[in-house]
């Protein structure tokens, strides 16, 4: 599918801050850039696959997964519009991925091949010193979000994964009333938790009034103060 040229949401993508209407259609031409459809529940990536592409998510949601040899599934991160991802295999080209990347609905991605810029010295101009500046600021973003799962993961008890990861939502949402992206299952596999166990401790702190949550809505009704 060819790319589409210059629309208004591009403005929205962290890549593309601070360039205009015909720098972004320049980038879009100069680097063969592609909008790919991926229907619920394909692979846009296998790990073990060679990534040559910075690949944008224009629609849709895309999880990175791990997976172990019995198939059971980690969800290391979810990415909806305007998220980036594959940005650490920029400039990697016989680098093989150690994760997967999963459309966890219909998506529209797109597939720029950036890694050619890096090579070439020719291509020093100020609208790739832009896009370089962006895409830095991008793996910052990226890696204080990994690190935040870190710190989700390193609590010892469920109630303390899951408050750390509500409280995380709180943070980016503005409000302690919030729609988190995960189903119960997508949810159990991020905090990597027995999903059973996800339900009951749920069911317990809604009861202790630590939290209430009507589907994927939850509202924050007490803090956590102590490491749990």
């Amino acid at each position: 599918m060819a790319v589409k040229m210059f629309a208004p949401n591009y403005h929205d993508i962290p890549l593309f801050k601070g360039l205009g209407r015909e720098e972004i259609n320049e980038v879009l031409h100069k680097f063969h850039g592609l909008i790919k459809h991926f229907p619920k529940s394909d692979y846009i990536y296998l790990a073990g696959d060679c990534i040559e592409n910075l690949c944008v998510v224009m629609e849709g949601t895309v999880q990175m997964i791990k997976e172990d040899i019995w198939g059971e599934k980690s969800i290391i991160a979810n990415l909806g519009a305007g998220d980036v991802f594959a940005e650490n295999y920029l400039g990697k080209l016989s680098d093989r991925s150690v994760v997967s990347y999963f459309a966890a609905s219909d998506s529209e991605i797109l597939m720029l091949p950036l890694g050619r810029m890096l090579f070439d010295g020719t291509n020093h101009n100020e609208t790739n010193r832009r896009l370089m500046c962006n895409i830095v600021s991008i793996l910052a973003d990226n890696n204080t979000r990994l690190i935040e799962k870190t710190e989700i993961l390193c609590k010892k008890t469920l109630r303390g994964k899951i408050m750390a990861y509500l409280e995380q939502e709180a943070k980016y949402n503005g409000s302690d009333k919030f729609t988190i992206p995960f189903n119960r299952t997508d949810l159990a596999n991020y905090l990597d938790a027995d999903r059973s166990a996800l339900t009951r401790e749920l069911a317990r702190m809604r009861a202790d009034g630590v939290i209430s949550f009507e589907k994927n809505t939850f509202e924050i009704l007490e803090h956590s103060h102590t490491d749990l």
